[in-house]
């Protein structure tokens, strides 16, 4: 009884919930889906009604609007993160799909990661609790043809609501689940959209100014200076709960990206348009353009803000003024330079020597970002040098760490030979303990004899079962996290830097001056954990030598 109240007292219980979008009912003036909290009231429920979760620290995960086919999910993800610092010992889900739809993805973590990191895995409707399959979900064939079950649902439900959004599209109906700036969704009817009239001023304003001739920098500027209030503030002004992609919500402002994006976009002439890019596959977060000729255009689906002439005259200055970039998305560090001081991405300055320099105090002048400008061959020297340093370090810690497992594979091999010799002494013992019955039986011995020499045998046992239980509890537990900071370890002696090399290992560069950058890698919370472990482990031995 103390070891089942000693486990109950330390359970850590994560409790995951999750909606695909297409099955939600979040609007503008809803936080969270009403499955969300049916889901969170039934895990809760099936949690208080059992004794040995008495007492348990219970967290919770929540996914609104993600589709289980992949496994990049914010609440997912931080769970997991969890997971693998041995801060989570119980996940508990409604049933498996609420964990993932991607049948091979959810049977590596049911047979392999989970049972590793002694993680006690509960799909209460699917009945299947891991602390009753010792070797995860392995053998049981109805579990992993649930989750093939799953997966196959999950893509073919994807296909049906991809196929359905594009018939309402080519109706003439908004299939997006939030207006586009300058309109509104119609009250009780999600697919009719009305003009916004503050919102769509703005818009109109922005096509008056560009083709009475100022720059796209300059309205940026113009309207940072009286206020104007941007696409996201307004929304977050209407309380729209939609996440967006911005480095500062809080102090967003206008940028000439922005006015060129109101510039670009027809929809304002009225015309629904629908397929300009689609998912590479289902449950991708990447997507791919589509070819203007296969997008869906609907003429007149709801009402204009700006003339399709308004709109040419302005599309016409627009490419004199800003021919393209073509070529752009083969730069090694496309999209991944950004200012250190604001946030935002850096401008490339084209020329026979390629640099970046933050522009932002073009149309933001008091945001005081300096104006140093960096080379990109200079950039690229830098990025290489610490992408060889990382590798460097990170070998050396997976070998620190390889030689520790070894190390403390051979001292558990040196104490099961221990504990074995203790459990032959032991069934020795009771073997004594079974002749000295025989014996008293047959009459060889009396029962006073029998009783003594008993009580012998019980004692030596109790001491071989105590130092059995000290030598397992001496073993060493061999560090359950597979890391996947191993992407780095090619490119100790790398000396050419790739679009495809940076994509890899950094998610952005912050520039703080022309001798200050920031690498953000794509592990780099694995990089130091891994480091830092290694660090730890060789101070300790420092200290005992």
């Amino acid at each position: 009884m103390p070891e089942v109240l000693q486990q109950m007292l330390n359970y850590v219980i994560a409790i995951y919930i999750r909606l695909s979008a297409e099955d939600g009912d979040l609007s503008d003036e809803k936080s969270e889906s009403n499955s969300v909290v049916n889901q969170r009231a039934y895990i809760r429920r099936f949690i208080e009604l059992r004794p040995e979760f008495a007492g348990a620290q219970i967290l919770e995960f929540c996914d609104d609007g993600y589709s289980g086919t992949n496994m990049e999910r914010p609440a997912v993800r931080r769970l997991l993160e969890q997971v693998r610092q041995r801060k989570i010992n119980c996940i508990i889900v409604k049933d498996m799909s609420r964990f993932g739809r991607d049948y091979i993805v959810v049977g590596d973590y049911l047979e392999q990661i989970f049972p590793f990191l002694d993680v006690r895995f509960i799909a209460i409707n699917d009945s299947y609790d891991s602390k009753d399959h010792k070797y995860g979900s392995a053998g049981l064939i109805d579990v992993s043809f649930r989750n093939v079950i799953y997966d196959l649902y999950s893509k073919d439900l994807s296909e049906k609501v991809r196929s359905t959004k594009k018939q309402l599209a080519e109706k003439g109906y908004c299939v997006a689940p939030y207006a586009f700036f300058g309109y509104q969704k119609a009250p009780g009817n999600k697919h009719t959209l009305l003009v916004d009239e503050d919102a769509a001023a703005v818009v109109r304003r922005v096509f008056d100014l560009f083709t009475s001739g100022l720059s796209t920098t300059d309205i940026a500027r113009k309207f940072n200076t009286e206020g104007v209030l941007t696409p996201l503030q307004r929304k977050r002004l209407q309380a729209v709960s939609r996440k967006w992609n911005c480095v500062d919500q809080n102090k967003n402002y206008w940028t000439s990206s922005m006015v060129r994006k109101i510039l670009d976009d027809e929809r304002y002439t009225g015309k629904a348009i629908y397929g300009k890019t689609t998912r590479k596959k289902v449950g991708s977060s990447r997507v791919k353009a589509v070819t203007e000729n296969q997008w869906t255009v609907v003429d007149g689906a709801f009402p204009a803000i700006i003339t399709q002439e308004v709109f040419d005259t302005a599309k016409s200055l627009n490419r004199s003024s800003h021919p393209g970039s073509a070529g752009e998305s083969t730069r090694v560090f496309y999209r991944k330079i950004r200012c250190g001081h604001c946030g935002l991405a850096m401008e490339r300055l084209q020329s026979a020597h390629p640099c970046y320099v933050c522009r932002t105090d073009r149309y933001k002048p008091d945001i005081g970002c300096p104006q140093d400008k960096i080379g990109e061959k200079e950039l690229e020297q830098a990025v290489l040098a610490s992408i060889r340093t990382m590798a460097q370090l990170v070998r050396g810690a997976v070998q620190a760490k390889q030689r520790q497992s070894a190390k403390d594979a051979r001292h558990n091999q040196r104490l099961d030979r221990q504990i074995k010799a203790h459990q032959n002494s032991i069934q020795m013992r009771q073997q004594e303990k079974m002749a000295a019955f025989e014996d008293m039986v047959s009459g060889k011995v009396s029962s006073e004899d029998y009783q003594h020499k008993r009580g012998r045998c019980e004692k030596h046992i109790q001491r071989l079962e105590i130092k059995i239980k000290e030598l397992e509890d001496a073993k060493r537990q061999a560090k359950g996290e597979e890391l996947s900071a191993g992407s780095i370890l090619p490119y100790t002696n790398v000396r050419t830097l790739t679009r495809e090399l940076v994509d890899l290992l950094i998610q952005n560069i912050y520039i703080y001056s022309s001798t200050s950058i920031e690498i953000v890698w794509k592990c780099g919370d694995e990089y130091q954990r891994l480091l830092a472990d290694t660090t730890k482990k060789e101070a300790a031995e420092h200290e005992q030598g």
